[in-house]
């Protein structure tokens, strides 16, 4: 089965309701975090096993930050060279919209294919 990318942010959710104390006594530390991508959530993880104690003990605590504008695009034709950074960069989209032009590297497709991605070409 593949995980989409909400369906990492829904998982991301849960742990950070688990791990995270909701009361505060209002000195914790506020991280904003943005996961659009496997370098973002590999990031993640690591700084949650790196501050364990502080998340424990209240010090620190995470929110998630604002989607970055292409994430939020809905319908956004991709046009030119589709690379594997482009494909990286709209992993989030679960359905990657081609111009009728754009050409996708074979390294492209095959990390759509990895990612679950499928593939329409605009006419």
């Amino acid at each position: 089965m593949t995980t989409t990318s909400s369906q990492l942010r829904d998982m991301v959710r849960e742990i950070l309701r688990e791990v995270v104390p909701q009361k505060t006594n209002g000195l914790a530390a506020v991280e904003s975090v943005r996961i659009s991508n496997d370098a973002d959530l590999a990031g993640f993880v690591q700084r949650v096993l790196t501050a364990q104690e502080a998340i424990k003990a209240g010090r620190l605590r995470f929110t998630l930050g604002a989607a970055p504008i292409a994430a939020t695009a809905v319908g956004a034709v991709l046009q030119g060279v589709i690379t594997e950074q482009v494909i990286d960069r709209h992993a989030h989209a679960g359905t990657l919209h081609l111009a009728a032009d754009a050409v996708i590297t074979p390294l492209g497709r095959d990390r759509a294919r990895k990612l679950g991605l499928k593939i329409e070409r605009r006419r």
